[in-house]
């Protein structure tokens, strides 16, 4: 990391908190650089004071704020969307979504087999992706600007019925978070792929199911019935798309444990080869089993536990973590 890289990154804390039309990302690592751990540790530093200088707001700033491992070009999704080096000067990219419109379709497969589930799922997935499509060809004629990719990811939002929790609970699950979770979220995501891959050619982005707390009933409910931790969620982003999302932890959390779990994340992705992520609000002045409000589509969640033991003397070794072997095959 350059000096610059550093300087640039300091700002953040300070842009973030001086304008809401702000978001901002930074990817720390990739399957073939291996993770930058000076990066990751500033990272951690740079989340906490982002939520100290908007602490009047319950540290809303995090809400805007995401770490990044193998970052795609193309992501039209907030806050993570930015406009890549390998983009066009003026590009088109739509992300499409509807957790609510799979479970509706998965009501009427109660008890069925694997295969009819997923058979379910992927007509599904390609409904949704050949009218978000048709959207964005007419949006790219209109405007006269080219069009990209379609991201067809199930993201959630705080309405009642769209949610991934309760499309996971459709399938046969008492509550997100239960034994075969990750299971049931492997399928729901492998299929929502195949699903979009058959609708488009230009299907890109992130393209998965998302998992984020705060915008998310179902994982709202999960927490708070005591199905769903952190440690659960991390297994489970090993399956899905981006990471740790929309996560409320308390405000006293040092920031060196919110940079072992952005280390974390980024293990997972670069030795998956795919994309991860931590967008976590440490509320200051707040602590589990109090609840955030964030309003809008950001919606309110419950002050999560992390672990307390402490990952200081790994964090703050110098350097970085070396790409896996896999990644030399190319």
């Amino acid at each position: 990391m350059t000096k610059s890289d550093e300087l640039l990154i300091r700002s953040i804390p300070q842009a973030l908190a001086q304008t809401e039309l702000i978001c901002s990302s930074v990817n720390v690592g990739s399957t073939k650089t291996g993770i930058n751990m000076d990066a990751v540790r500033l990272m951690g530093e740079i989340v906490k004071e982002t939520a100290e200088l908007t602490k009047d707001k319950d540290s809303l700033g995090c809400a805007k704020l995401v770490v990044l491992c193998n970052a795609p070009d193309d992501n039209p999704f907030m806050a993570g969307a930015f406009h890549g080096v390998t983009e066009d000067d003026a590009i088109i990219n739509v992300g499409v979504s509807g957790p609510g419109v799979v479970k509706y379709a998965l009501e009427s497969v109660r008890g069925k087999s694997f295969e009819v589930l997923c058979e379910t799922i992927k007509k599904t997935a390609f409904k949704i992706t050949r009218v978000g499509q048709l959207v964005a060809q007419e949006a790219s004629k209109r405007l006269g600007v080219p069009f990209g990719i379609i991201d067809l990811s199930l993201a959630p939002t705080p309405a009642v019925g769209d949610s991934v929790a309760e499309i996971l609970e459709e399938i046969g699950l008492e509550r997100a978070g239960a034994p075969g979770t990750t299971a049931a979220l492997a399928m729901l995501n492998d299929q929502v792929k195949k699903g979009g891959v058959m609708a488009s050619s230009y299907v890109g982005g992130l393209s998965g199911a998302f998992i984020p707390v705060s915008e998310d009933q179902g994982m709202i409910d999960a927490v708070n019935e005591g199905s769903l931790t952190i440690e659960k969620l991390e297994a489970m982003t090993c399956v899905c798309s981006v990471g740790l999302d929309m996560i409320a932890i308390p405000g006293d959390t040092p920031a060196t444990t919110i940079s072992g779990i952005i280390a974390d994340e980024a293990a997972i992705g670069m030795v998956n080869q795919k994309t991860t992520a931590v967008r976590v609000i440490p509320v200051v002045g707040k602590g589990v089993g109090e609840t955030v409000e964030f309003g809008g589509l950001l919606g309110y969640a419950p002050i999560m536990p992390v672990n307390k033991f402490d990952c200081s003397a790994f964090v703050n070794r110098q350097g970085r973590i070396p790409a896996p072997i896999h990644s030399f095959k190319n």
